[in-house]
């Protein structure tokens, strides 16, 4: 059997160093870095490094923080709008609309404009945000 090169054995050495079935036996990897300072001096450099990269790792903290937001979450209450400031809007609606009907010349600009103030104000009483996205929504079957 031939004797392996310097390649071969360093590959070998990396392969078994990374937990890998390498090529060569451990007595061939063996005899052949006591016999060559050129890879007892390249594995020296290789396991130098591998134990400053080893000393880099990222330490993890653990941290739990999920128990304090789910209590924050259920803790929220979010108050139910009942039917009645909708009902009092479309009356105020329909009562504008008369308005605007009956009247003899063209209305102003702010009469056009009270519809938009009346919705901004309703929203703004129900302390409601008409345009959030709600993730929690189903479908019902």
């Amino acid at each position: 059997m031939n004797e392996p090169n310097c390649e071969e054995v360093l590959m070998a050495r990396m392969a078994e160093a990374d937990g890998e079935k390498p090529l060569l036996s451990t007595e061939q990897m063996s005899l052949h870095i006591s016999n060559c300072g050129n890879c007892q001096r390249v594995i020296e450099e290789l396991l130098h490094a591998d134990s400053l990269l080893k000393g880099q790792a990222r330490h993890e903290h653990e941290a739990t923080l999920w128990p304090a937001v789910e209590k924050r979450l259920g803790s929220r209450v979010v108050p139910q709008i009942g039917w009645l400031p909708f009902v009092l809007l479309g009356i105020i609606f329909v009562a504008y609309k008369l308005l605007e009907m009956l009247s003899e010349g063209a209305p102003g600009v702010p009469f056009k404009l009270v519809p938009l103030i009346l919705v901004v104000v309703l929203f703004v009483l129900i302390r409601e945000n008409p345009f959030r996205i709600n993730a929690e929504l189903t479908l019902e079957r």
